[in-house]
């Protein structure tokens, strides 16, 4: 079953992944990556690159408006290439349309759709993920606020989605492979 998924997923466009910060895109994106023997990208280090800062760096320096720009920029113009590639996105991502559109046409979007409970467990290190807090806001407040903004754009930008629910990362990227490789042979 493991030679059929990986004979059928180098055939295919780059996976996309999309989801909210902590749901495991980047965790998940390497397991995929490493059983289908393709590259990883992860387009935030991409953009830390670029800025030659963290994300969080720059967005002390400059803003979240200058920073939104650069991100809606970077993705706009990103190309992963033609080979098959798995490229895990920021979970803002989905708040620029033009991105998306650009994402959509170079490879198949899969949201991890990851619940609200495990995300509060997971989001402990806010500041190093570049997620800005308003002076005095509560985190648990935060993460329910980008959860109820973002959810409906991930739905309406990928081409699968993937429920995480309590698989470990290993499900998590059987469930990918095979969710991809349905969509691409039309069972979908």
């Amino acid at each position: 079953m493991k030679n059929e998924v990986k004979d059928v997923i180098k055939l295919m466009r780059p996976i996309i992944l999309i989801g909210m910060p902590g749901s495991g895109k980047s965790t998940v994106g390497r397991a995929v990556a490493e059983r289908c023997g393709t590259g990883f990208v992860d387009t935030d280090e991409l953009l830390k690159q670029r800025l030659g800062m963290t994300l969080q760096e720059y967005i002390d320096e400059c803003g979240t408006d200058l920073f939104a720009q650069e991100e809606e920029r970077f993705l706009t113009e990103y190309d992963p290439g033609d080979s098959p590639v798995v490229v895990a996105t920021g979970g803002s991502a989905v708040l620029y349309p033009a991105a998306m559109e650009n994402l959509r046409k170079r490879g198949t979007v899969v949201f991890i759709d990851c619940d609200l409970p495990s995300l509060k467990k997971r989001l402990w290190n806010f500041e190093s993920r570049g997620i800005v807090l308003e002076a005095g806001e509560d985190r648990e407040q935060a993460i329910l606020d980008l959860y109820m903004t973002r959810e409906p754009l991930y739905y309406k930008y990928c081409d699968v989605r993937v429920e995480q629910g309590r698989m470990n990362r290993s499900k998590v990227a059987e469930q990918i492979i095979r969710a991809v490789a349905d969509k691409e042979a039309g069972i979908v």
